[in-house]
């Protein structure tokens, strides 16, 4: 009974679909997983800055190009540790490792009066990985890789343009999470209208019409096939959380640290499906 219960819902759909019961024991290891982190940077008395996310963007990069690999079983990524979720357990240890190994040495080189920032040391292990995937990656749908590009060079200019008119509307900071996110939805409506693609989770499944396991959902659930929607619900749900993160009383350090996690899920899904896509 234990057995078959793990098997539908754990085994069965990874690296394909993700069940109800998935999506919220996932979910929930999320959020724990998001507060130990918090606690984590907090004990080690680590800044959310400039230096924290030049550290941190190899890393991000890596996990979504890594899952794109991983789609097509290139390389050492033949494992289902690199699908999702395992993935994100695995990119989070890779980059603790890095940051307390940089840390080190940044106490080291500081006694010695050449110092070398802990962002550095982060910088150039993630940087190894990405030359790694750079030798595995052929990009061969032109048309997909173009058009996606194309839409997110649109969104770009579209929030750009509305933080230079109107900057206490949308900051710069949020204008690049929103279009990190955008990155997600225009590859994912690029890939579900031309391409036959399901879409893995269960929220914009039922929302795009497109849910890889659409049988196990009930018919008042089957929605009529729109791509499309992924761009309003992006910017309508990433912008409210932004504003809200923004307009509450929460120190500095949970705001900053809140809009990393909001950044990582855009743009590390956003570059596993832009990058699964244009390798067809």
């Amino acid at each position: 009974m234990l057995e078959e219960f793990i098997n539908e819902n754990f085994l069965i759909p990874l690296c394909h679909y993700y069940t109800p019961v998935g999506t919220i024991s996932y979910g929930l290891i999320m959020v724990l997983a998001v507060i130990g982190t918090y606690k984590l940077l907090k004990y080690l008395k680590i800044k959310i800055d400039k230096k924290f996310f030049i550290g941190l963007i190899t890393f991000i990069v890596y996990g979504g190009w890594t899952r794109a690999l991983r789609d097509h079983k290139l390389g050492i990524y033949q494992s289902n540790i690199f699908c999702s979720p395992p993935i994100y357990f695995f990119i989070f240890f890779i980059a603790l490792a890095s940051l307390l190994l940089g840390i080190s040495i940044e106490k080291i080189t500081k006694k010695k009066k050449r110092k070398i920032s802990y962002e550095k040391i982060m910088f150039v292990i993630g940087l190894c990985f990405l030359l790694y995937n750079a030798t595995l990656t052929n990009i061969k749908n032109f048309f997909a890789f173009s058009s996606i590009l194309l839409l997110v060079g649109f969104w770009s200019l579209v929030f750009l343009g509305i933080h230079k008119i109107k900057p206490k509307l949308l900051s710069l900071q949020n204008a690049g999470i929103i279009v990190s996110h955008l990155l997600d939805a225009s590859s994912t409506f690029i890939t579900l209208s031309f391409f036959g693609y399901c879409e893995q989770h269960i929220l914009p499944g039922v929302l795009t019409g497109a849910y890889c396991d659409a049988k196990s959902l009930p018919n008042y659930l089957i929605l009529p096939f729109n791509p499309w929607v992924m761009f309003p619900l992006k910017i309508i749900v990433v912008w409210i959380v932004l504003a809200l993160i923004d307009r509450s009383k929460e120190d500095i350090f949970l705001k900053r640290f809140l809009k990393i996690v909001i950044l990582i899920l855009g743009l590390a899904l956003g570059i596993r499906d832009f990058l699964t896509v244009s390798m067809l």
